[in-house]
This record gives structure tokens, sequence and C-alpha cells, in this order.
């Protein structure tokens, strides 16, 4: 299992968080309190998952629980650098959506997929 190392940039308009490795339940603790520092700032939080290698459901509900923690702080937060691992185990999970969460009010859910096909 390969450690996930995490960096957290402040620059001048957003945090940036950047993560290589895994993350998994084995350090999913820590990566949740470097998270947390980064909305700590109160500026817009970025996180890079370009580095990522590998992710199981904990790091999925990790990813989750960032959202959430936009949306109850009011401070938006994107995900950038999506790859093959986090795109395969996401779908697996069934994480892929129409539409977002109840707490998804502003149409920033992370697992949202963009379509013409919904209908109501």
């Amino acid at each position: 299992m390969e450690a996930a190392d995490v960096k957290v940039s402040k620059k001048k308009e957003r945090t940036l968080v950047t993560f290589s490795g895994e993350m998994t339940i084995a350090n999913v603790g820590e990566l949740r309190q470097r998270l947390l520092q980064a909305f700590a700032a109160g500026k817009p939080v970025e996180i890079s998952l370009a580095g990522l290698s590998g992710i199981d459901v904990t790091g999925l509900q990790l990813l989750c629980s960032c959202h959430r923690t936009s949306v109850d702080r009011g401070i938006p937060c994107t995900v950038t650098g999506r790859n093959e691992a986090l795109a395969a185990i996401a779908e697996v999970a069934g994480m892929p959506r129409l539409k977002g969460c109840v707490q998804d009010d502003d149409g920033t859910c992370f697992w949202r997929i963009e379509t013409d096909m919904v209908t109501l």
C-alpha cells in the first residue's frame, strides 16, 4: 500500500490541496485533518487528484464530506485532475448521479453527470 502525500498550498485567491498516493481507510483520518485545515483559511478550496494512485469507498466518502463542508461553510470547493483510478472506483460504488444529494442546492456535487438526456 502506497502512503498518501498531501500538500496544502495557500494561494492568493484559493487554497490548493494536492493529493498523491492512495486515499484509503488506512490514511483517511490524516487526510481529513489536512482538508479541514484547507477550509479553515476561508478561501475557495481546489482539490487536485491528478497524483492519486488509488482510492477506496472511504476516500469517496471523504470527498463527499468535503462537499458537505463546502456547502455548510459557504466556501466553494472544486475537484480537478480526476483520473482513471478515481473514475473506476466511483463508477463501481455508484457515485455518478444526475443530481446531487439533498445538500446540493447549487449543483456543485462532485459526482453529477452533465447530460441533456434528463427528463422530468
